[in-house]
């Protein structure tokens, strides 16, 4: 029984200190950008694949957590520039809960279709797809006021053109090598016993 529970906690701690570090290198790989958006967004250095791995890895409760803990992240490092944006204090709290609490929570879902590496790469396009749907809910909600003159009334379009020209590239490059890495790591992406 004591070694079973030593096994348990061991497991625990390993999952723990996993997630630590790769919630530390997806912060650390946010701060690369490629290029920056006026109104937030950015293409990085592949920051997401990591927050993916651990949904994908440990299932989606796990992956959730984890990723609205890399939200909260986030959010921080960007707070003092979302505030200087203008913003009414509506629109700042929808940009809040749609561009960051639920945004980058939806990457835990990396792992929601199994294991294997098809269910990986659909892991990695559904948790993706959510996240760039809660941003263009949040330009369509938060971000009205700046639509261009040129967009007219398609504040929808607008919000998916200026959402994709950051997290499009962004996945691909997260793709590219997430597809590149996963046969190198796949001992890695085994979960733990326990």
């Amino acid at each position: 029984m004591q070694t079973q529970n030593a096994s348990r906690l061991s497991a625990s701690n390993l999952r723990l200190v996993e997630s630590a570090i790769l919630l530390a290198l997806s912060t650390v790989l946010s701060l690369v950008k490629i290029y920056q958006m006026p109104l937030g967004g950015s293409v990085t250095l592949c920051s997401m694949l990591p927050v993916l791995l651990i949904g994908y890895k440990y299932g989606v409760e796990w992956g959730l957590l984890t990723s609205f803990t890399y939200g909260v992240i986030q959010l921080l490092l960007d707070l003092g520039a979302a505030l200087s944006w203008g913003l009414t204090p509506q629109a700042l709290a929808a940009s809040i809960v749609f561009d960051y609490l639920l945004a980058f929570a939806s990457l835990g879902l990396a792992g929601i279709w199994g294991r294997g590496f098809p269910k990986f790469v659909a892991g990695l396009f559904t948790a993706v797809a959510l996240r760039f749907a809660f941003h263009v809910i949040s330009g369509v909600t938060a971000y009205a006021s700046w639509l261009p003159k040129e967009w007219g009334n398609h504040l929808f379009l607008y919000s998916l053109a200026y959402n994709g020209s950051f997290l499009l590239p962004d996945f691909l490059i997260c793709l590219a090598v997430g597809v590149a890495l996963y046969h190198p790591l796949q001992r890695f992406l085994e979960p733990s016993a326990g």
